[in-house]
């Protein structure tokens, strides 16, 4: 699979990906591929790999690589996660357009982050699956990883 996406900076966030055509809703954009890491093998593991970390279940995560780690949050996300480890579009997007997800609906973890996606949906906080709201997660339904849809919380 070609993914459809290049890595390129956004001014004032870092690096993003963008479209390299139009990208039809419900195409498969990128595959978040990579080593395979059990949560129990994490300790030691140097602090810059933590930003490379992708749940792809409840204890394994893949130690993502380029393009897909490249992928920036948003609140209002034009893509998000199908069959686990793929990024499908969630809506048509335009050649050059930034894709995005909701990185909630790969956490489990009680962890949050300051968003800055600049969305006017934005709320502002990051964080878990089990926190957001009912009807996000219903507007997500088809793009959320179907293990973390039964995930309790790890602090649970």
């Amino acid at each position: 699979m070609k993914d459809l996406v290049y890595v390129k900076e956004k001014p004032g966030m870092g690096l993003g990906i963008f479209a390299e055509r139009d990208i039809e809703k419900d195409e498969i954009i990128a595959e978040f591929r990579g080593p395979r890491i059990h949560i129990e093998d994490m300790k030691g593991i140097p602090h810059e790999v933590w930003d490379h970390l992708f749940n792809i279940d409840i204890c394994d995560y893949i130690i993502a690589r380029e393009p897909a780690v490249r992928t920036n949050h948003s609140c209002d996300p034009n893509a998000g996660i199908v069959k686990d480890v793929f990024l499908a579009a969630m809506r048509s997007i335009k050649k050059e357009e930034e894709v995005t997800f909701d990185y909630s609906v790969v956490t489990v973890d009680d962890w949050q982050m300051e968003c800055r996606c600049g969305s006017p949906q934005c709320r502002k906080i990051i964080g878990n699956y089990a926190g957001l709201p009912d009807e996000i997660k219903r507007k997500y339904q088809n793009y959320t990883p179907d293990w973390i849809k039964g995930a309790r919380n790890r602090t649970q």
